[in-house]
């Protein structure tokens, strides 16, 4: 089974560019397993047993996530795609990393945003980071509306 790790954000252009990215492949539904995976960059509840850093698997709670890992969740279902999702608190590069790690991914499929060269500078670049870090391959796609 060829294991693909899908991190999403909030921006449901950019999540949907990806899951077409994977969705148009040759061998789908049978040959591929899709990760999903949700990054909190910093807490944002007011949970004290959750710590910086950490990862659940097979996070079934997925209304305490944004919309765009449901709309993940069920078009990869929908399409007949075994699919998981993941929940991590931290860092998003380190975390993505961290879990293509532990799910043995074999490709990672990034949403792009546009960012001037200054603004990656400042700002840094999630992509970016993981590109440089990953020794996985890595696709990057770009939605139209961003």
């Amino acid at each position: 089974m060829y294991t693909v790790l899908l991190p999403v954000d909030e921006t449901e252009p950019r999540v949907q560019a990806q899951l077409d990215a994977i969705l148009s492949r040759p061998g789908v539904p049978d040959e591929i397993a899709v990760h999903v995976l949700y990054v909190r960059k910093e807490l944002e509840f007011a949970d004290t047993e959750v710590q910086i850093g950490e990862i659940k698997f097979d996070y079934e709670d997925v209304d305490q996530l944004p919309e765009t890992v449901s709309t993940a969740l069920e078009s990869c279902r929908d399409a007949g795609v075994e699919t998981r999702v993941h929940s991590a608190t931290g860092s998003p590069p380190p975390a993505i990393l961290d879990v293509a790690e532990q799910v043995e991914a074999d490709e990672l499929v990034l949403g792009s945003r546009k960012q001037s060269p200054v603004g990656k500078v400042i700002f840094g670049s999630v992509t970016q980071a993981v590109i440089l870090d990953s020794d996985r391959p890595v696709t990057v796609v770009s939605a139209a509306e961003n």
